[in-house]
Order: C-alpha cells, then sequence, then structure tokens
C-alpha cells in the first residue's frame, strides 16, 4: 500500500476510534452516574462532568493517534489527525454549543486537541522503536 493511501487510510481509522470511545465514554458515564445522566439534556454538567468530559476527549485523542500512528506507519500523521479533529470540532464549538458549556471548556478542548494527538503519535512512534520495532514507512516500487 503506498504511504498516502496508508496515510488516509490511517485518519479515517483514527477518526473512527475517536468516535467510538467518545460514545463508549460518554455512555459510560451516563450509565454509572446517575447526576451526569441527569445533568445531560440541560448540560448542567458540574465542574467535575465537565473535566470527566474532558478527560474522555482527550483520551479518545490520544488512542486515536496512536491508531494513526501505528497503520500509518509515521508519527507525523498523528499532528495530522489532531488538525481534522480539530477542523471538525471548531465550527461545532463555535456555532452550535458554545452557549451550551464555559468558554474555558471550550478553550481547554479545541487548545488540547493537535498537542495531544501529535505527542501520542510521537509516544507511540517513540514506544515501536525501545521495543526493536521501528515504525517505517512502507517502500513501495
Amino acid at each position: 500500500m503506498n504511504r498516502i493511501v496508508r496515510t488516509a487510510v490511517s485518519l479515517v481509522a483514527g477518526c473512527l476510534v475517536a468516535v467510538v470511545i467518545a460514545q463508549t465514554g460518554n455512555a459510560a458515564a451516563r450509565s454509572f452516574w446517575p447526576d451526569y445522566a441527569a445533568a445531560e439534556p440541560t448540560k448542567a454538567y458540574s465542574l467535575a462532568m465537565l473535566v470527566a468530559r474532558l478527560a474522555v476527549g482527550a483520551l479518545c485523542t490520544a488512542a486515536a493517534a496512536c491508531i494513526t500512528t501505528i497503520i500509518a506507519r509515521d508519527g507525523r500523521a498523528a499532528w495530522l489527525l489532531g488538525g481534522i479533529l480539530l477542523a471538525i470540532s471548531l465550527p461545532i464549538h463555535l456555532f452550535r454549543v458554545w452557549a451550551d458549556y464555559p468558554a474555558w471548556y471550550h478553550i481547554v478542548y479545541l487548545g488540547y486537541l493537535v498537542p495531544i494527538a501529535g505527542l501520542a503519535g510521537l509516544a507511540i512512534q517513540r514506544l515501536s522503536l525501545w521495543q526493536g520495532r521501528p515504525l517505517k514507512p512502507s517502500i513501495d516500487h
């Protein structure tokens, strides 16, 4: 598989992983945290709930970046994934849900997407080097 196709596939997989983890995390919060479930319809989240939402977002971003890096065999793809997640999230946060959350929440969420994705990709790439299995782009002739 050539590098461009591999990167494209890795980005799609990363986006899907991010969505699945986000949905799973939110479903778990609703199931195991009755106050969260009660607050969700009106988005009347407490500080702890907002921090939990940010943590789920960070987790899904990092996991998606790891998957992207593994499939692409290149840590740079994780930075691109972070940019894609930011490009998708920015209009949603600015135009659809801005009034639903405090400004600091949006700033934190939007501000960590690219760095967490990029650093997670770098970490998984370095981990693979440490374990003696470097992630190298495939060379197609």
